[in-house]
């Protein structure tokens, strides 16, 4: 099944969508941009390593695991950041759960294993990276909180890191 064309599609509509909340201002007067992006961005970590638990838990390839691990690592630290960012500044809400997309994904991998259980954990690894890279640049471009804006621009090479590895998991 090619992904290609949708995944694009919902790039360039999470991209568009941050960029047209960009224009409106929160209660603080920071841009909605920057409030879309602290829960969108906890929403997107708390994803990334509760499929990277299922991975790690039940692929048997040693590449995925050890990619698996680096996940659950990077964004618990990248979260916990993103969390003490929250305190007093604009009462940013930060997600408690995964995206309702990942959880779809989630639960569906749990029910996997062997290459089947690799591939998809590949695919959904590659585009929510994509994904989050394109969120994190509209942030460094259109937001307007200056703590978010330099943990977007601080975090983005590891996204970026993150979107190339996977790439290189296995296909099968």
């Amino acid at each position: 099944m090619n992904l290609t064309r949708p995944l694009a599609t919902a790039l360039l509509a999470t991209a568009l969508s941050f960029a047209a909340q960009a224009q409106d201002k929160d209660s603080q007067g920071g841009t909605a941009t920057d409030a879309g992006f602290f829960k969108n961005a906890s929403a997107s970590g708390l994803t990334e390593v509760a499929a990277s638990k299922v991975a790690l838990e039940r692929s048997s390839s040693p590449t995925v695991k050890k990619f698996a691990q680096t996940m659950i690592d990077d964004h618990t630290k990248a979260n916990e950041e993103l969390e003490g960012l929250k305190s007093g500044d604009k009462g940013y809400s930060i997600a408690g759960q995964p995206t309702p997309d990942g959880e779809k994904l989630i639960d569906a991998m749990k029910r996997l294993s062997g290459a089947e259980l690799n591939s998809t954990y590949r695919k959904m690894m590659i585009a929510d990276h994509e994904k989050a890279v394109a969120m994190f640049e509209v942030e460094i471009e259109k937001g307007s909180n200056p703590e978010l804006k330099a943990f977007a621009k601080k975090t983005l090479p590891t996204l970026k890191h993150h979107l190339k590895d996977a790439k290189a998991l296995p296909a099968k």
